[in-house]
């Protein structure tokens, strides 16, 4: 009996180890399967839109009409500024109004603020009654656009003698900053 019980037991081992064999084949049978399943999904087909664009910064120009050639030219500081003729300020005497016309005109790529402002220096312009004023000056300037700017000085009619024969210089500026 002892050799049936023993028979027996390597009989039940033996089908445990086929069990468990055929349980390793079956999961390495469907782990199979699923790695075949991942990289028929990885093998598809792809496509991409893409999109790019090229860059660039506007560009910025206020220029003034040059009395002397009749064009618009770029005045961005002081050493480039474009001369007023001698004749619009000129000899001035007590009470006496004189007037002129700037021009300025928008070449840059966008719409322009512009601010404008009036420096005086000099002797001349020492007395406080000596006025300067601009009229129509633009506070925006689309491109292309160009602005007729009037400048008025006007001496009192009380003007101290002890300015005769004295000199300043009036500057006339305009800047313009995008507007964004």
């Amino acid at each position: 009996m002892t050799t049936t019980h023993a028979a027996e037991a390597n009989d039940r081992q033996d089908e445990r180890k086929r069990k468990r064999g055929a349980v390793i084949k079956f999961s390495l049978a469907g782990a199979a399967l699923l790695g075949i399943a991942a990289a028929a999904t990885s093998a598809a087909w792809t496509d991409d839109a893409w999109f790019k664009a090229d860059a660039h910064a506007a560009s910025i120009e206020l220029s003034g009409l040059d009395f002397a050639s009749g064009d618009f030219v770029p005045a961005d500081d002081d050493s480039a500024a474009i001369q007023i003729p001698a004749a619009a300020l000129n000899n001035l005497v007590p009470n006496e109004t004189r007037t002129f016309d700037i021009s300025i005109k928008n070449e840059s790529q966008v719409d322009l603020n512009v601010a404008s402002s009036i420096h005086r220096d000099g002797a001349l312009f020492g007395d406080a009654n000596v006025t300067s004023v601009l009229t129509g000056a633009p506070t925006t300037l689309a491109v292309d656009d160009e602005a007729v700017v009037t400048v008025t000085v006007h001496t009192p009619a009380n003007w101290d003698s002890a300015y005769a024969g004295s000199n300043g210089a009036l500057t006339i500026t305009f800047t313009g900053t995008t507007q964004h």
